[in-house]
């Protein structure tokens, strides 16, 4: 299993950011998909957090696959899917062959500032949401419109 320092240091914050933006969610099973996932630590804390969310990690590395899958295993996470390759500067359209409509939850932790803008292509078309809804990931993504 790889360690990110980092991670454990803001794995808190991040998630009572989430469950703010997600208390009122929390009576029915949502789907969020991770962008970028990395070493898994932050999503396996999030569904020791919020069960009622079934995460869907990814990565481009497979050294960062292997190690979301080693995390799974040692911490029995029930509601984290086997990690995917995803690479976030393709289209949407070939996202580990998830629909657009798939995911109540898009989150990327510390991943657009380390892509280049024209390859944030599938992020910005994914930021798209619904607004009916009080899902504020339009202003987090809103650098991408």
């Amino acid at each position: 299993m790889l360690l990110s320092p980092q991670a454990e240091r803001n794995w808190e914050g991040l998630c009572s950011m989430l469950e703010d933006v997600l208390e009122d969610q929390s009576h029915r099973q949502l789907f969020a998909l991770e962008l970028g996932s990395g070493t898994g630590q932050h999503v396996i804390r999030f569904a020791q957090k919020m069960p009622f969310v079934t995460w869907q990690p990814s990565d481009i590395k497979e050294e960062s696959r292997d190690s979301i899958k080693a995390y799974i295993a040692a911490t029995h996470a029930k509601t984290v899917l086997q990690p995917v390759h995803l690479d976030a500067s393709e289209p949407w359209e070939k996202w580990a062959g998830l629909s657009r409509s798939s995911c109540d939850i898009i989150i990327a932790i510390n991943l657009l500032q380390y892509q280049l803008l024209q390859n944030s292509t599938g992020c910005c078309q994914w930021s798209r949401s619904d607004p009916q809804t009080k899902w504020p990931f339009d202003n987090i993504w809103g650098v991408c419109y």
